[in-house]
């Protein structure tokens, strides 16, 4: 554990064992199974480190050697050793910043580059998330190239890369197919290892392509893919086609089903049909009417109309009401595309205020 600080294993050992009580040379001999210059070399470089002090003993050669309390030892250890790493991401940034900088003088070619092989592939995916240092955003379908069970924690069913990451801090939004998400994940335990950690989740139907982006920096999307396996890849770097790929995946999230929703709609879960209050608005909610009008045409007063709906767009994960007729497409719960679901501008005098 002390390797970190550039202690050696044997150093490790034998300020441990000074901790546990052995003062003397001969007793660390005992302790450790080393020859008496090996331990005196140590203690030599243990004491050069400022971990270890040496008092005389009550006879002649029977030094006594006492360990710094820990908590003082190896703090300025630790500030050297952040400040180093402080120095190192600094100069990171900067060349960070250089590369930028250069960006728009580099070759359309080096923008993109070719990943091919299930191992190239994986490797990839795993450096992707290591660089975040915001969030990840990501697009799950099949195929897979992670789907070994070996690349599971077996504690956390989970990508040990991911928990990880999530671990520092790092963000996560998942966009998850849905026959993906049926056929190839445990929900019951990687994804809801996953939303315990933090990960956002939604479910969308027929999604167009696998995708991972780290922050705004790097994005990485399959070239090439037989029926069960992740032939090859396009790693993209700063340029339009990020930018693309970045605003492409905030479209699909806005209209994607939150886990919940989406879990709550499946056969035998919570609420899995429409009431027939609900299934009456969502269909009114289909002609453009005025809030007031389908009110009326429900039998419930205005306040009780927008109780109703904005408590089916609560339940739905909805934050506008395109998103509403999106979930609820989604669900099977209308039959109408997406798009008449809702009028495009509300109606004049609506009073709307949801």
């Amino acid at each position: 554990m002390l390797e970190s600080l550039g202690l050696e294993p044997v150093q490790q050992q034998a300020y441990e064992a000074l901790v546990d009580g052995a003062v003397t040379v001969a007793e660390l001999r005992t302790a450790l199974g080393l020859s008496a210059a090996k331990v005196r070399e140590t203690l030599a470089a243990l004491e050069k480190l400022g971990l270890v002090g040496r008092y005389p003993g009550e006879r002649r050669g029977e030094e006594r050697f006492l360990p710094v309390a820990p908590e003082v030892a190896f703090e300025s250890l630790l500030l050297a050793r952040e400040e180093a790493i402080h120095r190192t991401r600094r100069h990171i940034q900067l060349l960070a910043t250089r590369f930028r900088a250069n960006a728009t003088a580099r070759d359309p070619v080096d923008l993109v580059e070719i990943v091919t092989g299930r191992a190239a592939v994986i490797q990839q995916v795993d450096q992707l998330q290591h660089s975040a240092t915001s969030e990840i955003r990501g697009i799950d379908r099949p195929p897979y190239a992670n789907s070994d069970p070996d690349r599971l924690d077996p504690k956390t069913g989970m990508m040990p890369v991911q928990a990880k990451t999530m671990g520092r801090g790092i963000g996560y939004r998942v966009i998850y197919d849905t026959h993906g998400l049926e056929t190839f994940h445990r929900i019951d335990t990687d994804i809801e290892a996953c939303a315990e950690l933090g990960e956002e989740a939604r479910v969308m139907a027929d999604t167009p392509t696998k995708l991972l982006i780290a922050d705004d920096r790097v994005a990485l999307i399959p070239l090439r893919s037989a029926p069960h396996e992740m032939a090859s890849s396009v790693v993209v770097h700063p340029s339009g086609l990020l930018d693309a790929l970045c605003e492409f995946f905030e479209v699909l999230w806005a209209r994607a089903l939150p886990l919940s929703a989406y879990l709550a709609g499946r056969p035998g879960g919570a609420g899995d049909a429409p009431s027939p209050d609900e299934a009456r608005l969502l269909a009114l909610l289909t002609t453009g009417l005025t809030d007031q009008v389908m009110a009326r045409q429900l039998g419930v007063s205005y306040r009780t109309f927008q109780r109703r709906l904005s408590g089916l767009m609560e339940r739905l994960g909805a934050g506008t009401r395109f998103q509403l007729g999106m979930r609820a497409a989604s669900l099977g719960w209308v039959s109408q595309p997406a798009d008449a679901t809702l009028p495009a501008v509300p109606a004049p005098g609506s009073g709307e205020t949801v």
